[in-house]
């Protein structure tokens, strides 16, 4: 058997496929399973720590690495989902949480993301159709933040609704442009009292 070629883009696809796979990533673990891929890492990157944030993985998830079981997917579902976060397939295997991505169907917790939603009492539907955001469905969400009274400066929608200010920002035309389209723009200074 020929030895693969380590490069380091053959060691970034090799992580990032161990990671996807389910696979614990911490140093330890990634020793016993794949040695070959460690030392190519330590080799190409200077230690398995630059090669998993290269990869695009949070290291200090991975230091924290827990056993995925049927209850820790659905309880980070739910901290994600109380977050506000997209939580359609797409966005949560290659951006938001790969490794909850990956844990939910490996090893047969969950036949289907759909289905790990639904044990996590959401409706797979509605977070895939909530989550398509158009101009028009940001603008309506606008709305619906400002007639609850809620704040439509950045900070405040860092906190309260981080998909609508990513969509915002991705397929928007900027958040004072948005607010300004709701007539929710800066307000004309008062004018001051007639004499009388």
């Amino acid at each position: 058997m020929q030895n693969k070629i380590w490069t380091n883009e053959t060691v970034i696809a090799s992580i990032r496929h161990e990671a996807l796979s389910g696979h614990d990533m911490s140093y330890l673990r990634t020793q016993e399973r794949s040695p070959a891929l460690l030392r190519a890492a330590q080799r190409t990157y200077g230690s398995w720590k630059f090669a998993v944030i290269a990869a695009g993985l949070n290291y200090d998830d991975i230091r924290r690495y827990q056993v995925w079981t049927r209850e820790k997917v659905v309880e980070k579902i739910l901290e994600w989902y109380g977050k506000g976060a997209d939580l359609s397939w797409r966005n949560v295997s290659l951006k938001l949480d790969p490794p909850l991505a990956a844990a939910a169907i490996h090893a047969g917790r969950f036949a289907s993301w759909k289905d790990a939603l639904t044990a996590a009492g959401l409706d797979p539907e509605q977070i895939q159709k909530y989550r398509k955001w158009t101009p028009t469905r940001v603008k309506k969400e606008l709305m619906r933040l400002s007639q609850l009274g809620l704040p439509l400066d950045q900070d405040s929608l860092v906190q309260s609704s981080p998909a609508l200010l990513a969509a915002i920002y991705r397929i928007g035309e900027g958040l004072v442009k948005e607010r300004e389209s709701i007539g929710h723009g800066a307000q004309p200074p008062p004018k001051p009292p007639t004499g009388g």
